[in-house]
């Protein structure tokens, strides 16, 4: 159980960073309301909030109904598998062909903090994108795990994502030439996709040698 601990944490956290790094209109917003200084915290907050949620929703929900079902303990390790080759894919694909994070040509919110909240929590909690990805994702990932260790890989996700918007919060003036910068956003695809992979052949690893829920 020792060994387990920290590979729950790691996985969750390295899950959830490769998840959140890429051009989204969140990273954007909160990049945006850093660089003007105006409530980057609230709006890094918001965002954390949105993710915790779903990938509460995603280890607690998907993920304890799968381990809940003994004959789909390997299916859904596979398809976790799958899921997370896929997004590395995506990644790769995005490097050949980088966005960029160009805050000063974003919609610049005005008003008072609650505002600010609101924008943020309704660029995540009005787009079908994260219930449909993220969700799915987390859930699917997390469920070799036990309830135990679901619930470290949570944790783990969700202090990835405080430690994203914490650096666009609170880094965001330095960072903001580094986000125009196609060169720096293909070499983080390229990150992206390659940690999605290697996480995803630690699952085939699990299904291949019968490492389930059980022993975690």
């Amino acid at each position: 159980m020792a060994e387990v601990i920290p590979a729950a944490l790691v996985q969750g956290f390295g899950v959830s960073a490769a998840h959140l790094i890429g051009v989204s209109a969140l990273n954007a917003f909160v990049l945006r309301q850093a660089l003007h200084r105006h409530h980057p915290l609230v709006a890094g907050t918001a965002g954390v909030l949105a993710d915790a949620l779903f990938i509460t929703l995603g280890t607690t929900g998907i993920g304890a109904l799968l381990t809940g079902l003994p004959a789909l303990a390997l299916l859904a390790a596979w398809g976790g598998a799958a899921f997370l080759f896929w997004h590395g894919w995506k990644a790769f694909c995005a490097a050949r062909h980088p966005k960029v994070i160009d805050a000063r040509a974003t919609p610049q919110a005005a008003g008072p903090a609650r505002q600010v909240a609101v924008t943020a929590l309704g660029l995540t909690l009005l787009n079908p994108h994260p219930y449909l990805d993220s969700v799915v994702l987390f859930g699917a990932v997390a469920a070799p795990f036990s309830p135990g260790g679901r619930t470290l890989f949570a944790l783990g996700a969700i202090a990835a994502s405080c430690a994203w918007y914490a650096l666009l919060a609170l880094g965001g003036e330095r960072l903001a030439p580094l986000f125009r910068s196609p060169h720096a956003w293909r070499g983080l695809d390229v990150l992206v996709g390659s940690l999605m992979w290697a996480f995803a052949l630690s699952l085939v690893w699990r299904a291949l040698h019968g490492e389930g829920g059980e022993h975690l």
